[in-house]
């Protein structure tokens, strides 16, 4: 099996509607937890992303790793542990994944609903990618 260590990106400016409460942005806050919790420290390279534009479905996240699919989630409750708990659990699957590919169903429940996207390596022999540069196969 193959270990490949993706990069988990938090959006840092996401908004949850608790920025009075807690004086910071969730996205941030969430960051923060994984951070001072050590979550996913071997795991994962973790970043914060200033802006990641998906404001309507705060908090947003994305897991990428070279040469395999990318995943974006959101509406990311920073309060709620189940989120960095799952979160584990998707990234361990993540990494032991030849390509990333991981089926709605083989994904952590709070990670089936809130998808945002999942976009192919560029150079992806998935059985989900299509070359279209010569037309429809099936044309």
């Amino acid at each position: 099996m193959k270990f490949n260590i993706p990069t988990l990106s938090i959006c840092l400016s996401c908004r949850d509607g608790r920025e009075e409460i807690y004086m910071t942005r969730g996205g941030r806050r969430f960051a923060k937890k994984l951070l001072n919790k050590n979550l996913l420290k071997k795991q994962v390279n973790l970043r914060g992303i200033n802006c990641m534009s998906n404001c309507k479905r705060a908090c947003t996240i994305s897991l990428t790793a070279k040469k395999s699919f990318t995943y974006i989630f959101g509406d990311i409750d920073p309060e709620n542990s189940e989120y960095s708990e799952s979160l584990i659990e998707l990234v361990s699957k993540y990494s032991l994944s030849s390509d990333g590919f991981l089926r709605r169903r083989d994904r952590p429940l709070l990670f089936q609903s809130s998808i945002l996207g999942r976009l192919p390596p560029i150079q992806s022999n998935s059985a989900i990618v299509t070359n279209l540069n010569n037309g429809f196969p099936d044309d």
